[in-house]
């Protein structure tokens, strides 16, 4: 029989076991607890820091899918500069005025006076061309003939007329895509041709509706390709790329095709100067063929290339007032801080001086040439870039700075609010 003393030292030994139990069970669910606040902390911040990386993962894939698009997406061929001697030019009339049609529209205006503002409607024309795209029929026009427009109309050779929407535009490059409501019998698709492959002296011809006369047909040449217009509808940006041409191009005409001698259309006439004799301007088929689907899809083009610098051609004059021998390529003027130049470290001038009446800054980085391309003036220069390079990508500029030729590599960026 256990004794007293044995039991209550039992019993000791038993509410020690107890009381060891108990502190190491609150332990236990103290550190369970401050390990959980530890981790769970970090477990929050590292799933803020997924959702983080998942949407910029998803602005990459948005981006990539533009450009994916931009480049495989195929719009109706564009091919090859084809002749068809000898030219028989009302059998390329007759094969291609169906394609052409009347664009008209009421644009909204508001007039300022000293009374306050009151708002003018005034009726626009323009010509336009019918595309196929992805099995769809579309018209192809110019922005400035549709720009703050209502009651946008499209009346075909035949005289037919019906409602149509503008499904995408683009000032910056003056382009807009129209869908019209209209029999599938309406429609007379124009192919693309290859405006890169135009020469200059190339014969080419216009249709459009010059001041409401329907269906005009003319004839000129190619004068030059890569112009740069300096066009209010696209300020303070320039258009670059742009075909020169002696084929009477004048108000109406706008929107409407410049075709090749096989009828195919290798640019979209859009602008004269006015008071000039035989300056045309189109814009080319192949920004026509890279913007078409983004058009169409998406309703606006984003992918114009941006460096952020404003330059001028060099000149025998600009080369006397800097004392250098270098009398081509383009001078930069200025940087835009922040910009992809002024990133690339690329540098503008310093001195404003004024040479022939022009006030310039002198004494930048002068361009000599792109990915290299020889540079010889500043249309050759916005030209190669708008042509040939995208946001995102790389162009190398080969500058000449203090005597010495530095290679300058550029991210290329995209229009701000484009």
């Amino acid at each position: 029989m256990m004794s007293q003393d044995t039991y209550n030292q039992a019993g000791g030994t038993r509410s020690s076991t107890k009381i060891i139990f108990a502190a190491l069970l609150i332990g236990l669910v103290a550190g369970f607890s401050l390990t959980y606040y530890f981790f769970g902390s970090e477990i929050t911040y590292l799933q803020t820091q997924q959702q983080t990386l998942k949407n910029e993962v998803s602005t990459l894939s948005r981006n990539q899918a533009a450009l994916t698009k931009l480049v495989t997406v195929p719009v109706q061929p564009v091919t090859p500069i084809s002749y068809k001697p000898p030219v028989n030019y009302s059998e390329l009339y007759s094969e291609t005025v169906a394609s052409v049609v009347m664009v008209q529209a009421v644009q909204t205006s508001v007039q300022l006076g000293i009374f306050g503002s009151t708002t003018q409607q005034t009726p626009v024309l323009g010509s336009g061309f019918v595309v196929q795209y992805n099995s769809s029929y579309y018209v192809v026009t110019n922005y400035h003939v549709i720009a703050n427009a209502t009651n946008v109309t499209v009346t075909f050779s035949n005289s037919d007329g019906y409602p149509a929407a503008v499904i995408g535009s683009d000032r910056f490059s003056d382009l807009a895509v129209l869908k019209v409501d209209a029999p599938a019998y309406e429609f007379h698709p124009l192919s693309l041709g290859n405006s890169s492959e135009l020469q200059v002296g190339q014969q080419v011809v216009a249709i459009g509706n010059p001041f409401g006369l329907a269906g005009t047909f003319t004839i000129g040449v190619v004068s030059a390709t890569d112009r740069v217009l300096d066009d209010p509808v696209s300020a303070p940006y320039s258009i670059a790329g742009v075909i020169q041409t002696t084929a009477a191009i004048n108000p109406g005409n706008s929107g409407g095709p410049l075709l090749d001698l096989a009828g195919q259309v290798v640019g979209v006439t859009t602008a004269v100067i006015a008071n000039s004799q035989g300056l045309g301007f189109a814009i080319p088929s192949v920004i026509l063929a890279r913007e078409l689907p983004l058009l169409i899809a998406n309703g606006t083009y984003d992918l114009h290339p941006y460096i952020g610098f404003s330059v001028v051609s060099m000149s025998v004059y600009l080369a006397e007032a800097m004392h250098i021998n270098l009398t081509h390529g383009v001078l930069v003027e200025q940087v835009v801080a922040g910009g992809p130049a002024a990133e690339a470290g690329l540098k503008g001038g310093v001195n404003q001086s004024t040479v022939l009446g022009e006030q310039v800054m002198l004494g930048g980085d002068i361009i000599v040439s792109a990915n290299n391309t020889p540079i010889e003036d500043t249309n050759q220069l916005l030209s190669y870039i708008e042509l040939n390079v995208l946001p995102g990508q790389t162009v190398v500029f080969t500058v000449f700075r203090n005597g010495t030729y530095l290679n300058l590599p550029v991210v290329v960026g995209s229009i701000p609010n484009s």
